[in-house]
């Protein structure tokens, strides 16, 4: 394996001057139930998926040989008997399984010749240990060193051990010319082979959701959907223009990654030379769907995100969480795979979700999936899907992501694999010398996840409607609030 620096570049966590990427990928989303579940299907009839004893990871091997792979989150997920937040030896036992059990395919993988830049990544709530679940988590520093232990990462590393959160960076290639401006990496004078890749920890520090959630309560039947639900509720309403931040605790000032990982990030960038930077999100940032996480449930910070990448030569975000595919952009008038080359006039962001399982896959909930995707189309890029440009830019079924780098064009592209690993969408080629370059005013027009879609109908209802409303949510708040933070007595703040 070519030579791995670690902690030693100042603007890095990891670095590998010897590997010059050309090709990589990326996925989250990983549950061993639901690999058992699939192959225990595909040997019984061998069709319609995965061929029998084969894994995605067999043909994200074959189809796409990366030479590094990105966790974009949820690279384990609990037995689906245990509710409430995992217990941290049921975490190790899962993160034991993936390393050791060759059913899985993840520990073949690892072994694989052509991965030579490594598996880096970060958490989502899963492997985290609560679904929805935040900076209220118990026990996190023992969960992020488990977490650690899983991707490699040495106990003597005592600046990512140390830290309160699983960001990190990580850098491939080296520099070809030295003189590159370090003003946020926008110098249009960067000729090197280097890709920096930056994992942002979107769960460490977080606080809740403006109606927390209960997503991860034990006590709530279907707690996952009622939080979609509320979450929904809180875009419709836009409850956080209308309460103040000690009751909706999303308004708050570096409500997802605290101050401490902001300074980092901008360091990060600031002091990069790198020609592609990867932006790693567990969550999405761009999505306009209330249903799901995301960073548009904090609008302050998902503005001061935007407005820090906005300068930022050859970047592309990457995130998963929500068991689809999509391809996002902050365009107005939506970019389309034939104009983007430049990269000029927008960001752009890829999810890839889902490596053994997907939104439309539950009996009770996956109907609602593509209806779901139809009604919030307004993020999301045009022509992206490779199989007919004329159909929205998502993918409903198991898929993994890949990024193939044309240095001699001074290009990349970004697509997302079904589970055969044949490409459904694609982002085209994207350029490396460009930023988006946004005006303040086009900025202030991307399309928000939290907008009031609800406001009309509330306005149109009759006044002792909307009073009766009130007192019924207020008899039905009382006793279910006492469960709402089942654990809150208990709670540590690392």
């Amino acid at each position: 394996m070519p030579s791995q620096r670690t902690n030693t570049d100042r603007n890095s966590d990891v670095a590998y001057p010897s590997v010059h990427l050309s090709r990589l990928a990326f996925g989250s989303c990983h549950s061993r139930g639901a690999v058992d579940k699939r192959l225990s299907k595909s040997r019984s009839n061998n069709n319609g998926g995965l061929v029998a004893n084969s894994t995605i990871w067999d043909v994200i091997t074959a189809t796409v040989e990366p030479q590094a792979f990105l966790w974009t989150g949820d690279a384990i997920y609990p037995p689906m008997k245990l509710k409430g937040d995992t217990p941290l030896d049921v975490m190790q036992d899962e993160y034991k399984q993936m390393m050791t059990n060759e059913t899985l395919g993840y520990a073949n993988f690892r072994r694989n010749q052509h991965l030579i830049g490594g598996l880096h990544g970060v958490w989502d709530d899963h492997d985290y240990g609560g679904n929805d679940r935040g900076r209220e988590l118990t026990d996190k520093k023992r969960r992020r060193d488990v977490y650690l232990d899983f991707l490699g990462v040495s106990r003597s590393d005592t600046t990512r051990r140390q830290r309160r959160g699983l960001y990190s960076s990580v850098e491939f290639g080296s520099d070809i010319e030295s003189n590159y401006s370090t003003h946020y990496a926008h110098s249009d004078e960067r000729h090197n082979n280097k890709v920096k890749v930056i994992f942002l920890d979107t769960r460490w520090h977080r606080e809740k959701h403006c109606i927390p959630s209960v997503g991860s309560n034990p006590y709530i039947p279907f707690g996952a959907i009622v939080a979609c639900i509320t979450r929904w509720i809180t875009a419709g309403l836009d409850l956080p223009s209308y309460l103040p931040s000690w009751i909706c605790s999303s308004r708050k000032l570096n409500a997802i990654l605290g101050e401490e990982q902001w300074m980092w990030l901008e360091q990060e960038l600031k002091g990069s030379s790198a020609s592609v930077h990867i932006i790693v999100s567990s969550i999405q940032v761009l999505t306009t769907n209330p249903v799901v996480e995301s960073w548009g449930h904090f609008p302050h910070e998902r503005e001061k995100l935007l407005k820090l990448l906005n300068t930022v030569s050859g970047v592309i975000i990457l995130s998963g969480d929500v068991h689809h595919a999509e391809i996002s952009t902050t365009s107005s008038h939506h970019l389309t795979r034939s104009r983007i080359h430049s990269n000029k006039g927008a960001i752009v962001e890829v999810t890839s979700s889902g490596l053994t399982h997907s939104c439309d896959g539950p009996k009770i909930y996956g109907p609602l999936c593509r209806p779901i995707l139809n009604l919030f189309p307004s993020h999301r890029f045009e022509g992206g899907n490779v199989k007919d440009v004329s159909l929205p830019s998502y993918y409903t079924g198991v898929n993994f992501g890949s990024i193939d780098f044309d240095w001699p064009s001074r290009s990349f592209e970004v697509n997302v694999h079904d589970e055969h690993g044949d490409v459904f969408l694609s982002t085209g080629s994207l350029g490396m010398d460009s930023s988006a370059g946004l005006t303040t005013k086009e900025l202030e027009v991307v399309a928000k996840c939290i907008d009031g879609h609800f406001l009309g109908i509330v306005t149109r209802m009759k006044y002792p409607t909307v009073v009766i409303f009130l007192l019924f949510c207020c008899y039905f708040w009382k006793p279910v609030s006492s469960r709402l933070n089942w654990k809150s007595r208990h709670d540590k703040k690392d």
